[in-house]
């Protein structure tokens, strides 16, 4: 007979309440270091955050012209990627500020995932995912399309680069 498990009491305390998006936050992110993170709202406009001071460095507007749906930051911090209505996918590069714009999608990108190695760039619509190569923005693999009538609400890669998982909102 296996040992029962021990329960751990863990507790969750509030450290500080950032404020500044003005309707729905859809996505966020941390940075690397874990003291910065970054997110996106309904309201069309990316915030980048302080963590250890609690405050705003940059908002970004127009980014997408219409919501923001969902961000995220290569694990070396090179790169921060949003996406949203219309689309609109694009990679910025940290250091330099440079935006580079991914066009293929019709739709509004509902989730997006970098690889372990921050090289591609995977997305997802309301009916296909893609893969990208995000040095050269150009794409590497797809459209792979949906065979149910609703939205992908995830795509995420394998560690190895070798799988992408896909779900839709339906759950499937």
């Amino acid at each position: 007979m296996q040992p029962a498990a021990t329960a751990t009491k863990t507790i969750l305390t509030p450290v500080t309440t950032l404020k500044g998006h003005e309707q729905i936050i859809r996505s966020m992110s941390y940075f690397p270091e874990g003291k910065r993170m970054i997110n996106v709202s309904s309201d069309k406009t990316v915030l980048r955050w302080d963590l250890q001071a609690g405050k705003e460095i940059e908002t970004a507007r127009d980014v997408c012209e219409g919501r923001v749906w969902a961000v995220a930051v290569s694990r070396d911090g090179r790169w921060v990627i949003t996406a949203g209505d219309g689309g609109v996918l694009k990679a910025c590069e940290v250091e330099t500020g440079n935006v580079k714009s991914f066009e293929g999608h019709s739709a509004i990108i509902t989730c997006i995932d970098i690889s372990a190695n921050s090289t591609l760039l995977a997305s997802g619509s309301y009916s296909t995912a893609r893969i990208w190569n995000l040095d050269t923005g150009k794409l590497v693999a797809g459209p792979f399309k949906n065979d149910i009538d609703w939205q992908l609400g995830l795509v995420r890669f394998s560690d190895d680069m070798k799988k992408l998982a896909v779900k839709s909102e339906s759950g499937n």
